[in-house]
């Protein structure tokens, strides 16, 4: 049995500031409560908010195990959330991280998960919420897929041991490029030049033709177009059109995310002020805008 235990396991909240990503191998849905328990109970104690993604076995295990506890715990049913390797999973996830307070989340792999996609959703989890105030507790049972534990063990940095979190010697690492690769939401569905705003009509008929086949409707397909719109809308005023043209990539995982990127060269206004995206993110589920010297990305996620 592994268990998440006492000091080494504040020790290590404290440290590290951000993502704590572990990984917890278990039998049964008994000892999975067992070895979690304690954790789950400290997170409570200190404030956090806790999500426990699980079949209804062992959620009613945990329930039995919390008592009162359970009252303070979300218990998100797992077929609107995993598998991981849903950029959704990734989007509620980062959506539940407050600045204010840690967020804990264990989740149960499914045992139909393939190693390939938990290979995907694990690295992009270490990739894109690396900074944040959370706690991911991700359960493996013994008895699946060789390949998907070995997966499983290649992406969690720390592991559950009986004296608490401790580094796993077999974790690699992802790229840590910055931004993440663009890869992480998949291939790319559609290209686009855009030489000046006069452009931006094909930009916007791309993003709604692949938005509309990710499986947005209506409204969100406008959200989505309008998002994308303003964000190279944003890159054509403080770029140089004379240096290069912008350049738009629109990815999408069917049925889960819709990401896009425009992409031109370094910005030739000196930022103002505040959030330049501050107009563009209530149509959208993220919004990140990355200066380097090679030159500027705007980028723009929605979440089926």
């Amino acid at each position: 049995m592994t268990g998440l235990g006492g000091r080494e396991a504040e020790r290590s909240r404290t440290v590290l500031g951000g993502l704590v990503h572990l990984g917890l191998f278990y039998d049964d849905p008994e000892d999975l409560v067992a070895s979690a328990l304690p954790a789950v109970r400290r997170a409570i104690a200190a404030g956090d908010e806790v999500h426990l993604i699980v079949d209804r076995r062992t959620a009613r295990t945990f329930r039995e195990g919390l008592g009162d506890d359970a009252e303070h715990v979300v218990f998100p049913p797992p077929s609107s959330m995993l598998p991981p390797s849903a950029p959704g999973f990734l989007a509620t996830v980062q959506g539940w991280a407050r600045a204010d307070r840690r967020t804990t989340v264990l989740g149960q792999y499914p045992a139909t998960l393939p190693a390939t996609d938990c290979g995907f959703g694990e690295d992009a989890l270490n990739l894109v919420l690396r900074d944040l105030p959370l706690t991911l507790i991700c359960t493996c049972h013994h008895d699946l897929d060789p390949d998907l534990l070995a997966v499983a063990r290649r992406t969690h940095p720390l592991l559950a041991t009986p004296d608490g979190p401790v580094d796993n010697p077999e974790f690699r690492r992802p790229p840590t490029t910055d931004p993440v690769p663009a890869g992480l939401w998949g291939d790319v569905a559609a290209r686009v030049g855009v030489d000046g705003t006069a452009g931006l009509a094909e930009v916007r008929q791309c993003v709604a033709d692949v938005a509309e086949r990710a499986g947005l409707q209506g409204d969100a397909v406008r959200a989505a177009v309008l998002a994308v719109h303003e964000a190279a809308v944003l890159a054509c005023r403080t770029g140089d059109p004379v240096r290069a043209p912008l350049v738009v990539e629109v990815r999408a995982r069917p049925g889960e995310t819709l990401f896009s990127e425009v992409v031109g060269p370094p910005a030739a206004e000196e930022p103002g002020d505040g959030d330049p995206l501050a107009h563009l993110r209530p149509f959208c589920t993220g919004a990140h805008l990355h200066d380097g010297p090679e030159g500027r990305a705007v980028r723009v996620l929605t979440t089926v």
